[in-house]
């Protein structure tokens, strides 16, 4: 009997850590997006591009609005597309033998693309003028006036980095997309420019169904991966051997690249909230704030854990934990369709005072998440099912080198919320117990 129990248990744990597979999405997916935005526009054109250069050092990710709407990842491609009927064109260079050889064939090089892919036609990126030049008179042109977001920035940030820079007489050029708008505005005078960037994002803070089937598949990854860290931990270890435990069970399970640089801080590093460094060794009596997520088929999960390095809280982390993580499982059971921010942080106001934190700034539900880990959508607007948002309450006492910081992503649906990130354990008893050695446990 013990012979067989054994082995149905090994059998339940392999099966629940199979390898993920990238499923990504479906050509009618995006032609779907596409049909989406067209009729929510007047009459006109859109017109959005792609990523202009390769990234450096690692994996290509195409622009988060063209991908959303093409599902193409080529270098200098651009889509035009009627509206509101919905016909798109997709613009692309036109390869010479040895970009081939060195990049593999785009779309148009691989050549009767544009059926299978949901576009009228693929065409040379030399026509692009012409065509636009005839679509003039059809209506406003709807492009990108707002700036683009990143895996790991919202496009208000970006809209500060890029206003920050400004400052340095050697850096201060604009933006790619501030440039774009400039060509336009001057080869296209008599167009009308609108931005297309309100009718995008109101399609993309509702995640469609294969959305968040990818984002359950993450979730439950990058909270494996956490889960990892927290087993790997021991004083005398460095922050970044419990980044590269998390790392190394991303991409073997599929993952293509970090949501946003992992923050692995210790000591007086948990203070510093977006640390990056991950290079101090850990010492007993060290609180650990890791946050970290993957970024899978471009959805994007948020995921922070904090624990004693030592595998004991004091009295002070303990009662900072426990007020944090009433405070989030508050927030997260009133994340229900028709519930807004200004209500959890109520809720959270309460909380603080009753654990004697009431001097912490409030907690609530916090940003959106999905293509961007901060991702698009109106923070003063009520909840709707399909809305996929990070709850992270903090308590934090610098001076005492205190920061505890509890984060899961939440799927809003039709009835209770779900947990993304439930894969990793919160409650206190079941955190430390990751932390004993195994044949302790």
């Amino acid at each position: 009997m013990r012979t067989l129990t054994t082995t149905l248990i090994a059998i339940v744990l392999a099966a629940a850590t199979l390898p993920a597979q990238r499923t990504g999405f479906p050509a009618d997916e995006f032609t779907a997006r596409r049909a989406a935005l067209a009729r929510s526009l007047g009459q006109g054109t859109v017109l959005l591009a792609g990523k202009t250069l390769p990234l450096s050092g690692v994996r290509f990710r195409q622009d988060n609005d063209f991908y959303y709407l093409t599902g193409n990842e080529d270098v200098n491609a651009v889509l035009v597309m009627d509206t509101p009927g919905g016909a798109s064109v997709l613009f692309l260079p036109t390869q010479a033998a040895g970009e081939i050889r060195s990049d593999g064939k785009n779309w148009l090089s691989l050549g009767d693309q544009a059926k299978a892919r949901g576009f009228s036609a693929i065409l040379p990126l030399t026509e692009l003028s012409e065509h636009l030049a005839r679509r003039t008179a059809a209506g406003p042109l709807y492009t990108r006036l707002t700036e683009s977001d990143e895996v790991d920035d919202s496009r208000r940030t970006r809209a500060s980095y890029y206003a920050r820079r400004m400052n340095n007489l050697l850096g201060g050029q604009p933006s790619e997309d501030a440039w774009r708008v400039d060509q336009l505005r001057r080869h296209l005078p008599a167009a009308e420019l609108k931005d297309v960037v309100p009718a995008i994002d109101a399609l993309r803070v509702i995640k469609t169904p294969r959305e968040i089937e990818i984002l359950k598949r993450n979730g439950r990854l990058s909270a494996e991966a956490i889960r990892k860290a927290i087993e790997a931990t021991r004083p005398g270890r460095f922050e970044y051997e419990l980044e590269a435990e998390a790392t190394y069970h991303h991409f073997k399970h599929g993952v293509q690249g970090n949501g946003y640089p992992a923050i692995v801080g210790t000591g007086p590093n948990v203070n510093v909230w977006h640390y990056q460094d991950n290079g101090r060794q850990m010492q007993a009596g060290d609180l650990v704030v890791m946050d970290y997520g993957g970024a899978l088929d471009y959805q994007v999960v948020d995921i922070t854990r904090t624990w004693p390095v030592s595998g004991r809280f004091d009295e002070l982390q303990l009662k900072a934990y426990q007020c944090a993580l009433e405070t989030q499982k508050a927030i997260i059971a009133a994340m229900r369709p028709g519930a807004t921010r200004a209500e959890t942080r109520e809720i959270s106001k309460r909380i603080y005072e009753k654990w004697g934190f009431g001097d912490q700034r409030p907690a609530s539900a916090g940003h959106f998440v999905g293509m961007s880990v901060h991702d698009v959508g109106d923070p003063a607007a009520p909840f709707r099912a399909g809305m996929v948002i990070a709850v992270e309450p903090i308590i934090e006492i610098a001076e005492k080198q205190l920061h505890i910081r509890i984060e899961d992503t939440v799927l809003i649906t039709d009835g209770d919320p779900v947990i993304l990130s439930a894969a990793v354990p919160k409650e206190v008893d079941e955190l430390l117990a990751l932390m004993k050695p195994t044949g302790t446990r």
